[in-house]
């Protein structure tokens, strides 16, 4: 079997392979007996190729950042358009390669500064974000400097979240293909934001904002510690467990010992792991969705709707760290949604007043295919646990933190100047 697939390299072969137990976006544990037998060779004939696992899981991601370096040779390029079509060309490399952006979620869930050790590694192959880039001097700006830290992570999630979309709907049966020039449209609505995407009269349109408002509505989605409700106890012990052991390592008998009490008294109440995280999970975002839904009365547009659905995240996130890498936890185990899980892609929760007044299909921004409002505002909504994922290991103050967010806004409403 080692020659037989396309006379690829058995080395090739075994990478292959590898990813393969990446189908969905978490990153499985797989042995190196498992990988030998879906290859089709033998365990010693895999340590041939790759000494260690270690030697195996970083020759994984050597490929794939090889390969994105192909596409982010112009990325700073002095031409928009250049630019753009680098972008461009990197979406449809990770649609294309799914496991290979499933992936990248697994990482920068779960590794802090996941972002830094990438481009370190995209700077020794030679991409550049600007032009006469030091990397170390770039490293060092990007670790203080709110708006190239907020720009990266709108990036990173944008195109994430957008592949996945596409991944999950053509699962759902929802789009047969992907639509043409797919990556130039995300790539529009990304540098471009909202307001370069839409018209006066679209409901995703932008509206002018004052700075007096802006301070109102800031003013209004913030919670004093003493109303906000108790946490429950065993997401403290989940995120315990994650800090000592990362998402890898999350067992239910490690979740019983944080909290001092018998595995079996955990199962009283849940069927499985799964199952438990899920439903505490889902609780707290219930709580979270009411904060939304609470504070949104009082937007009187869509823009304002987008400052306190942010807004609303970072202080809820503020009093729940510890969600944070349980949020990361899922996005690695979510489940696959086959053609018997289509029901799945139609459950939604509670809309805010402003989601109510969305039209029930749209088509602007431009995806290249009619798609319901909650596309949109589900990227809104995940863009403010992406960057305090990825802010979780630079000790960041409240105020670069709400700094980050005033810009994310920007980028979401203007786009990238």
């Amino acid at each position: 079997m080692a020659r037989s697939e396309n006379s690829k390299p058995t080395k090739e072969l075994i990478l292959d392979a590898a990813f393969s137990f990446l189908e969905q976006p978490r990153y499985t544990s797989f042995s190196m007996n498992e990988l030998a037998a879906k290859v089709g060779i033998t365990k010693p004939a895999i340590y041939r190729h790759f000494a260690s696992k270690d030697v195996l899981l970083d020759a994984m991601e050597n490929r794939i950042v090889d390969n994105m370096s192909v596409f982010l040779k112009e990325i700073s390029s002095s031409d928009r358009l250049i630019a753009k079509k680098s972008l461009a060309g990197l979406i449809d490399y990770f649609i294309k390669n799914p496991t290979h952006i499933n992936y990248f979620i697994a990482q920068m869930s779960s590794t802090p500064n996941y972002e830094e050790l990438l481009y370190k590694k995209l700077y020794e192959r030679d991409v550049s974000f600007e032009k006469a880039d030091n990397g170390n001097a770039y490293l060092e700006s990007f670790r203080k400097d709110m708006c190239r830290f907020s720009q990266h992570v709108y990036c990173g999630m944008t195109i994430f979240y957008f592949v996945k979309v596409l991944e999950r709907l053509r699962k759902c049966g929802k789009i047969k293909e992907t639509p043409e020039n797919f990556g130039g449209k995300i790539v529009n609505l990304m540098m471009e934001g909202l307001s370069g995407n839409t018209k006066e009269n679209d409901a995703f349109h932008p509206g002018k904002i004052s700075e007096e408002r802006k301070k109102e509505l800031i003013d209004l989605c913030q919670i004093e510690e003493k109303v906000f409700p108790e946490e429950n106890r065993i997401f403290t012990a989940l995120a315990a467990v994650i800090e000592k052991y990362k998402v890898p390592g999350v067992t239910v008998e490690r979740i019983a010992t944080e909290l001092g009490m018998a595995k079996s008294s955990l199962y009283e109440y849940f069927e499985n792991k799964n199952q438990m995280i899920k439903t505490l999970v889902n609780k707290e975002l219930q709580l979270l969705q009411t904060i939304i839904i609470e504070n949104s009365v009082e937007a009187r547009d869509f823009t304002e709707y987008v400052y306190v659905l942010m807004v609303s995240e970072l202080e809820y996130f503020t009093h729940r760290p510890s969600i944070i890498p349980i949020c990361g936890w899922l996005l690695m185990g979510g489940e696959d949604i086959s053609k018997s899980k289509i029901e799945d892609c139609e459950v939604e929760g509670e809309a805010s007043p402003w989601e109510k007044r969305l039209p029930d299909r749209g088509t602007s921004p431009d995806l290249g295919f009619p798609y319901q409002a909650d596309v949109i505002t589900g990227w809104i909504k995940c863009l403010p646990l992406a960057f305090l994922v990825e802010a979780k290991g630079k000790n960041l103050s409240i105020e670069q933190r709400m700094e980050g967010f005033m810009h994310t806004i920007d980028y979401i409403l203007n786009g990238i100047k």
